[in-house]
């Protein structure tokens, strides 16, 4: 187990909670986002079968027969390079619990998982179903790439405060410390993002039917603890021109507000329930990812 001690400091409009005396390994973590893609071997089956038959040109009855069966796997295709011992008929990296195995344990992490605020208290039967169809969905997907043995480690990390939370709503803003993991080379999902269930993401996950993973209207709110409004102090004048200066003041101002918020990228972002699962925490995980799939709200992010 991870040795951690969370200390939560409460702010105007903003949650930051730290993460001290975490202990990880120095090795970096690497996600691949996506499996191997193996070329086609059509262009190639000329030439292997005209070796073969050379191969066979002493009418060796042994050799002809394991020519043929050289051919056979040739022409059926490839078989998979450092196959899943969960899906042996897929490579381990195009397995999504592997992948995600293999991250936890080169960061030395032991549990999974977005942590989750809870933003709206209207009613205690609704959050527990809403939880029940969250974890519903994470099985769901673990049981597709034959991964349940993670469900084990998969940790639902709900913080509960009505006075605070369900006052700030979309304002519940966390603050992840990022300093341990940039000093272990490691952007670990569970603790740079967490998400947030308001009253309008909770109906729409309730509302939608609950074996439809890919209902394009249950979302939930996802927040980057690392996030930071952009200005224009981010850019040096002395490296751009004045019309370049200009077009980025005019982009920093070019949205409508959202919480005050004229720019891109607010912090948050509202995602499909089955992407803030396996493939969300897996992907997120990596660097650079955030800014590849963020979606400025009202829009919902369906490709995690």
């Amino acid at each position: 187990m991870v040795p951690m001690t969370r200390n939560l400091l409460f702010r105007p409009q903003t949650l930051t909670f730290s993460v001290w005396n975490l202990k990880f390994s120095t090795r970096q973590s690497a996600i691949p986002l996506t499996g191997i893609k193996r070329p086609s071997l059509k262009r190639q089956d000329f030439t292997q079968e005209y070796q073969i038959q050379r191969m066979t040109s002493d009418h060796s009855a042994s050799l002809h027969e394991k020519a043929l069966a050289a051919l056979a796997r040739l022409r059926s295709g490839d078989q998979p390079r450092n196959p899943s011992e969960r899906t042996p008929d897929r490579s381990s990296t195009s397995n999504t619990a592997d992948r995600l195995e293999k991250a936890l344990n080169e960061a030395g992490f032991q549990s999974w998982g977005f942590p989750i605020y809870r933003c709206t208290y209207r009613s205690d039967s609704d959050w527990a179903e809403f939880l029940r169809r969250y974890r519903w969905h994470v099985a769901d997907s673990l049981k597709h790439v034959n991964g349940l043995d993670l469900l084990e480690s998969f940790k639902i990390t709900v913080f509960e405060n009505q006075a605070l939370f369900e006052a700030m709503g979309n304002n519940c803003y966390s603050g992840v410390s990022p300093d341990m993991l940039v000093f272990a080379n490691v952007e670990a999902a569970r603790y740079r993002f967490c998400l947030f269930i308001d009253e309008e993401s909770l109906q729409s996950v309730l509302q939608a039917p609950l074996e439809d993973c890919f209902n394009k209207n249950a979302f939930v709110n996802m927040l980057n603890g690392w996030w930071k409004v952009e200005s224009l102090n981010d850019h040096d004048p002395e490296d751009l021109e004045d019309d370049e200066l200009e077009a980025i003041r005019l982009e920093l101002n070019s949205h409508d507000p959202i919480e005050g918020y004229t720019v891109k990228d607010v912090g948050w972002m509202k995602v499909a329930l089955c992407g803030a699962g396996l493939e969300g925490f897996s992907k997120m995980g990596e660097h650079g990812e955030w800014d590849r799939y963020y979606e400025r709200p009202s829009e919902i992010c369906h490709y995690l």
